[in-house]
């Protein structure tokens, strides 16, 4: 029993001295409950006397240089009336709270409500954020006082001042000026600012998130609905640090994080908030005011995060065209995805809404040049049209020379390149009747995909966050490792067509049984193969033309994912070279001949002669043979080079 009142005295001193304690590991390891409900009353009184201890350490020292303020009227007005004690509300009162009178209820949130109340001690208006009775059972008094510890250590004239917490009947609270006006968000409905209304509005904001962010805080929670204009000026005023953080507290990172429309995509991706995830905030904001709507919206957070991860924001310049360009780029560099891209700081980015100059150098890379308007439609159907030209041509060349290479044609028989332009159509056709389905079939899964239920689509938008979420080169190398994996899987399945070819161009007298692979019986092997590679390459070229270009866009240094864009592209390429390599033998059916006797096959032509070959003979020797010969017969039929039928 001594042991544990010995550990109270410590924690005793702690608080009168002002010393850190782990309030969740005393509590963890009180011995009963009576003992925890005393730490808990315990940790409200070091709450409380931390805010006010918060508003005595702001004080200038006395050496400090302290300019004394000028009353406008040139003479000091009278100090307020100090009530008479009998003024003041009684304990029994139910409309007051401690020295404050409750005037009337002008806002609440989740867990706390607001009053406008009169301050009996200092005779004048101001509001009290209670924690609702309800909500202590899923929100620690602690927090709310957390709130007024923050808006304690910071004094600013564009953030509203807390003057003191305390408990009264039960409930926590806070004390801080009343603000007679209306929420940015009320002025928005009203309609939509104008760029110079709106540049005065972020100045005075970027000054306010600079005094919080000097007292090593972040606010997290910077929106229309928290930043009042006041009546009496228009003077800008932060308000609501419920979900804000000091930058020396870690433990704080996993707490709410303000509201998902206005939250930056690192943030979204339960990374911690920073300085520059508020610059992102307050750029949101200076969007909303001159158009009413947000850079990206979506129903739900994850919607949103997906929506981050696609790039799918809305321009500035595409909602507002009639705004000034250095508007327009002061807001877009504010709510740049990459954090690295946005202002350092909020008086960076004050000091160019002001059209001051940059006083030092940018410690981030400069945003990357415009890119220059979209190709016009003709101009990419006669892109794609040359490429395809090229690529039959590329395939149809590699068919010819793989025959010619394969059987030993005499160079005078090789094709032209009408044959060599024949055959590569003959090769393309049907990757391009695969590739056709399987866009249909694309098509059609994000067709089902909208009609699905945003419930059945979150764990593939789960996944998709994720993926994006990863380090753009680490997610170039896998898409390539995956691509060169995946090829050489599908040449290893393939390889024993290419055995049998490099067996016949070594040692045309090779037994027929093993070349069966590519005689007429063999054809669905090919078949298949063909299919594996249509599909295969189809994903490929859909890496190459969507999600290296995306990968390029966030990486800082673009170099290796271009080069493994391009290999990407050489590996489509080559598997459906592959596939196309061998028709000429398997596939193409030749001219039936009779030379002396010797059934052959006209395998190729010149102006006055005839390659004959003749696969059935031991030697499969090529002979050739004038148009004119006696011997000569062209039997008008046609048939494959290893049809073993005949």
């Amino acid at each position: 029993m001594s042991g544990e009142s010995d550990d109270l005295d410590k924690v005793f001193e702690s608080v009168a001295d002002g010393e850190s304690v782990d309030w969740d590991a005393l509590e963890r390891a009180a011995p009963n409950e009576e003992s925890r409900a005393l730490l808990r009353r315990l940790r409200l009184i070091a709450e409380v006397a931390e805010v006010h201890r918060s508003q005595v350490d702001d004080v200038p020292t006395p050496d400090a240089a302290v300019t004394a303020p000028v009353w406008p009227g040139g003479e000091w007005p009278p100090p307020p009336r100090v009530p008479h004690v009998a003024d003041a509300p009684s304990d029994q009162d139910t409309n007051a709270w401690g020295h404050l009178v409750l005037v009337r209820k002008i806002g609440e949130g989740s867990y706390g409500e607001v009053y406008q109340a009169h301050d009996t001690w200092l005779d004048h208006p101001v509001a009290l954020k209670l924690l609702k009775p309800e909500a202590e059972s899923r929100v620690q008094p602690s927090d709310l006082l957390h709130e007024a510890r923050k808006l304690a250590r910071v004094r600013h004239i564009n953030v509203v001042t807390v003057h003191g917490a305390d408990r009264h009947h039960g409930r926590v609270g806070f004390w801080m000026d009343f603000i007679d006006g209306e929420t940015l968000a009320a002025r928005v409905s009203k309609g939509r600012m104008s760029s110079g209304e709106a540049t005065s509005v972020g100045q005075e904001v970027c000054r306010a998130l600079a005094a919080v962010h000097r007292a090593n805080i972040i606010h997290r929670d910077v929106k229309a609905q928290n930043v009042m204009r006041a009546h009496d000026g228009g003077r800008i005023i932060l308000m609501d640090f419920g979900a804000g953080q000091f930058t020396d507290d870690p433990s704080l990172g996993k707490r709410a994080q303000g509201t998902p429309l206005y939250l930056s995509p690192e943030v979204l991706r339960g990374e911690d908030a920073t300085v520059r995830s508020d610059i992102y905030a307050a750029g949101v904001l200076m969007f909303h005011l001159v158009t009413g709507r947000f850079p990206v919206e979506a129903a739900s957070p994850t919607d949103l995060l997906e929506m981050h991860a696609r790039g799918r924001r809305r321009r500035l310049r595409d909602e507002r065209p009639d705004l000034p360009e250095s508007f327009i780029a002061i807001v877009e560099r504010a709510i740049d995805p990459d954090p690295a891209r946005r202002y350092a700081s909020a008086g960076e980015m004050e000091a160019k809404l002001s059209g001051e100059p940059s006083t030092r150098p940018l410690l981030v890379p400069p945003a990357r040049p415009v890119q220059p308007a979209a190709p016009s439609p003709l101009r990419r159907v006669t892109v794609a049209g040359a490429g395809m030209v090229v690529l039959m041509g590329v395939l149809g060349l590699i068919a010819a020379r793989t025959f010619e290479v394969v059987l030993g044609v005499d160079p005078d028989f090789s094709l032209g390149l009408q044959g060599i332009f024949t055959v590569g159509v003959q090769g393309l056709l049907p990757f391009v009747v695969w590739w056709t389905v399987c866009a249909v079939a694309a098509g059609a899964l994000f067709g089902i995909r909208a009609l699905l239920p945003a419930q059945a689509m979150a764990p593939l938008r789960r996944l998709s966050s994720s993926l994006y979420s990863l380090n753009p080169a680490g997610l170039g190398t896998v898409l390539f490792v995956g691509a060169a994996t995946l090829a050489v899987v599908l040449t290893w399945r393939y390889a024993p067509v290419l055995f049998a070819l490099w067996a016949l161009r070594q040692d045309p007298q090779v037994p027929a049984e093993a070349l069966s692979i590519l005689d007429v019986g063999s054809r669905p092997i090919h078949e298949v193969h063909g299919v594996y590679s249509a599909i295969l390459s189809f994903l490929l070229g859909v890496a190459v033309w969507r999600w290296f270009p995306k990968l390029e866009k966030r990486a800082d240094e673009t170099s290796p994912l271009r080069a493994m864009r391009w290999a990407t592209l050489a590996i489509a390429v080559l598997i459906v070279a592959l596939a196309v390599a061998p028709r000429r033998i398997c596939w193409e059916s030749f001219t039936v001949a009779s030379f002396d006797n010797r059934p052959a096959l006209v395998i190729g032509t010149t102006a006055d002669e005839y390659l004959l070959y003749a696969p059935n003979e031991v030697k499969r020797p090529r002979f050739r043979v004038r148009r004119d010969a006696p011997d000569l017969v062209l039997t008008g039929e046609t048939q494959a080079l290893f049809d073993r039928k005949r």
